[in-house]
């Protein structure tokens, strides 16, 4: 099973290659079943995400020395929020586009 592409992102950002991500989201998918019983509860997602999220500042932090971990992390975080906005940006375009179809048709109605 793939990676949420918000965490492939980052991965692959970070380093790590398309194995090493599959191979890091099921360990953090595991880990949240493990942690939460079944991948129906409701917070599974959100915690198999943030176990992804450590699993790839661990690999990608694992040979940097000591005095750089803090820029390896800022820099893999900042990808991650450009990435979010990314997203929010492209879901308020489609919220607006919506929006404004929805205007046309209640018009002509």
């Amino acid at each position: 099973m793939r990676a949420p592409t918000n965490l492939h992102i980052l991965a692959t950002s970070a380093g790590l290659t398309d194995e090493a991500v599959v191979e890091l989201w099921n360990e953090a998918r595991a880990a949240a079943i493990s942690e939460l019983g079944d991948d129906s509860h409701p917070e599974y997602k959100r915690k198999a995400e943030g176990f992804m999220v450590r699993l790839i500042e661990d690999k990608a932090t694992a040979e940097v020395p000591a005095n750089l971990v803090p820029w390896v992390l800022f820099d893999i975080h900042m990808g991650m929020a450009i990435v979010e906005v990314r997203n929010s940006i492209k879901n308020a375009g489609g919220h607006v586009r919506e929006y404004f179809a929805n205007l046309r048709g209640n018009h002509a109605a």
